[in-house]
């Protein structure tokens, strides 16, 4: 009897989790996350950090057209065979009141790529610009800007 309660609550808690997983935009900074990048999102250029051209990094703008906000993203990916620390990074989003958020010190394996999210805001009728930056190996660099026009 015990274990089809067990097996229920599994399947629910991982039910539930996916759902909640599913739904908005992902939660801001200071933890580093995954990045699936969502349909209605535009990206600027992807640079390399000038320490490593193994580090490349870029920074996108997640539009949710529904309550007329916009996220900025720092996405980092570790393309070196070792790992990088990033001793600390920045997401910046011009639009907003409160415009930089920052993710914690984070060791990032070889080979993945991780996202640093900035706050949800409302974006502004014209230009919206957001850019990041991270600091490794003691040298500070930031990427491109990501630019979206609103009406």
């Amino acid at each position: 009897m015990r274990r089809p309660i067990r097996r229920f609550l599994t399947v629910a808690a991982v039910t539930f989790g996916a759902a909640a997983m599913a739904v908005g935009p992902a939660s801001a900074a200071p933890n580093w996350q995954a990045w699936v990048r969502p349909d209605d999102s535009v990206c600027g250029g992807t640079d390399n950090h000038s320490v490593s051209t193994k580090v490349i990094f870029q920074t996108c703008l997640v539009i949710n057209h529904s309550n007329d906000t916009m996220q900025a993203v720092l996405l980092v990916r570790n393309n070196a065979t070792v790992n990088i620390t990033m001793t600390s990074s920045y997401v910046h989003s011009a639009w907003d009141v409160d415009p930089d958020a920052h993710c914690v010190e984070k060791v990032l394996p070889a080979g993945q790529l991780l996202a640093c999210y900035g706050e949800t805001s409302p974006y502004i009728s014209g230009e919206n610009v957001g850019w990041g930056g991270i600091t490794y190996n003691g040298v500070s660099d930031k990427t491109p800007p990501a630019y979206q026009t609103m009406p």
